[in-house]
């Protein structure tokens, strides 16, 4: 029993031994930026991606001093060694050939090997998957940053900039646009921006890095315009009366149903009615015919005197 107890005994103390060796065996999963001045490089198999202009920390591990050799064709063609505080600043390197920290010529071995590339800062402003130089008012923006390869604990600023100066805070919609890390600028590319409560106008976009605390790195990507709101910019309020006033071209085709307003013209000859009653012409008659029953009454007078005078002259 008690040899049983032994053996059992002796194979966890083997199981165990075997699980912390592999957690310290295992590779490093190590975060190169720390949000603060430096890309930092450990000893580690695993290339370690450093991008042109940042400054490098090597940390505990390395044979002093840090010498970074360039390889091309498997010859060293470049060296570039480190401070005396483990340091190389502003990283201004060719992207051809493999770079190894601290190789040997004659093992071939190296305490870490870099991968070095250009920084590359994207932006896209997107209304869906479609790029888009205005928006209408209440309209959700994509800052879409796809391919930017900064680390995702860089700091860097979204500088959104619109008739009333910079953007750093949007209290309205609770969104923060300075001092942010990378991957909170990835949530504006998947989510995209609220821009409930913003003025009509012109807004311009850009990411700029923190250099201080992004590696070092001083970086921008391109800016980017967009116009919001307005009458001239709203193409979604201004279609739909659009389509109404296209509605009313078949009530012009009703003009058949309008046909009755012809028939106002009735209207027009009760206008003429009072034409065959104009007093006038009767008018203008009557008085002519009046003097003639005078004259006549007048010729017999006279007649009656020129009878009577020849009555007398035959006397």
């Amino acid at each position: 029993m008690k040899t049983m107890t032994i053996v059992a005994k002796g194979k966890v103390i083997v199981i165990a031994a075997i699980v912390l060796a592999l957690i310290f065996a295992a590779p490093i999963c190590y975060a190169a930026s720390r949000g603060d001045n430096y890309n930092h490089i450990v000893v580690q198999p695993t290339p370690q991606k450093v991008l042109i202009g940042q400054n490098l920390q090597f940390d505990e591990g390395f044979s002093a001093p840090q010498i970074v050799s360039r390889l091309v064709s498997g010859n060293v063609v470049n060296t570039y060694t480190a401070d005396s505080n483990s340091r190389i600043y502003n990283v201004n390197w060719p992207m051809s050939g493999a770079y190894y920290v601290n190789y040997n010529t004659t093992t071939k071995n190296a305490d870490a090997q870099l991968s070095v590339e250009a920084a590359n800062i994207p932006l896209e402003l997107k209304v869906g998957t479609t790029k888009v130089s205005s928006i209408a008012v209440g309209t959700q923006l994509r800052v879409d940053t796809a391919g930017i390869n900064l680390f995702d604990e860089d700091i860097v600023d979204l500088v959104i900039k619109g008739p009333d100066g910079q953007i750093k805070y949007d209290m309205k919609n609770d969104q923060q646009f300075t001092d942010i890390t990378v991957s909170e600028l990835k949530k504006y590319g998947t989510n995209g921006i609220k821009t409930t409560g913003w003025k009509i106008g012109d807004y311009t976009f850009q990411v700029k890095t923190e250099s201080a605390q992004a590696c070092g790195l001083d970086a921008m990507s391109e800016k980017k315009d967009v116009k919001r709101g307005g009458s001239y910019y709203e193409p979604s309020p201004t279609p739909i009366p659009s389509p109404k006033k296209e509605n009313v071209v078949p009530v012009s085709h009703l003009t058949p149903t309008a046909t009755p307003l012809p028939t106002v013209t009735p209207t027009v000859t009760p206008v003429q009615t009072p034409i065959p009653s104009s007093t006038p012409s009767p008018a203008v008659s009557p008085t002519p015919a009046a003097l003639i029953p005078g004259t006549e009454f007048l010729f017999a007078i006279i007649g009656i005197i020129i009878a009577v005078c020849l009555f007398r002259y035959r006397k």
